[in-house]
């Protein structure tokens, strides 16, 4: 994570390096991407760089963290409006992410990634840990819509969710179409609704 001495920084100041860094890590894989790039361009030192961040990979991980929030933050003002339906939210979730795909930071973040396979399919929930994610969002699920047979349940059934969900936002956001990809994630999630055992079957 940054040092003090990054949040010291004029916000302008801050944000311009997060942008040259946003627009390296998009247009180059991980391993490619470049510090004396990422100053030149946001006309610090590289000095200057190694009071802000430890290397190039607490740079990345700080923009994902950035991303994170921002779909932590949509996601609790999603469970929010659904009255914390948590299947509902992650359809409106899969959804405001699909409308947003021509964003300019949307963008980005379907380029980043793109061309970092580790950091596709729910790796960015990981890099910071879904039970963080699930700790910010629980208060906000409505737990009673839900069959709860242990303490545990609610998480396992966050979890299961996301690793549903990343793949299928990955699939939609890089597709031109994205509804056939909406539609078999819709079906998805009905099955999980519905859950996976027949009423007869269930004990």
């Amino acid at each position: 994570m940054p040092s003090t001495t990054f949040f010291h920084l004029p916000q302008a100041k801050r944000e311009k390096l997060l942008q040259c860094a946003r627009d390296e890590f998009s247009r180059v894989p991980f391993d490619e991407a470049s510090i004396n790039r990422i100053v030149h361009q946001a006309e610090i030192s590289r000095g200057s760089f190694y009071m802000y961040f430890t290397d190039k990979a607490d740079l990345f991980r700080y923009l994902l963290q950035c991303y994170l929030d921002d779909l932590t933050q949509l996601m609790v003002q999603l469970l929010d409006r659904e009255q914390g339906d948590l299947f509902a939210a992650f359809e409106s979730l899969f959804q405001a992410l699909v409308e947003r795909r021509e964003d300019l930071a949307a963008q980005q973040f379907q380029a980043i990634l793109h061309r970092n396979a580790g950091v596709q399919q729910g790796a960015l929930l990981r890099s910071a840990g879904t039970h963080s994610l699930f700790t910010a969002l629980s208060d906000h699920i409505d737990a009673s819509r839900l069959s709860i047979r242990r303490e545990d349940d609610l998480e396992d059934m966050f979890h299961i969710l996301i690793s549903v969900t990343a793949p299928a936002l990955c699939a939609a956001l890089s597709h031109t179409d994205p509804q056939p990809v909406w539609t078999r994630f819709c079906a998805q999630l009905d099955i999980l609704r519905r859950g996976m055992l027949a009423r007869h079957e269930a004990t």
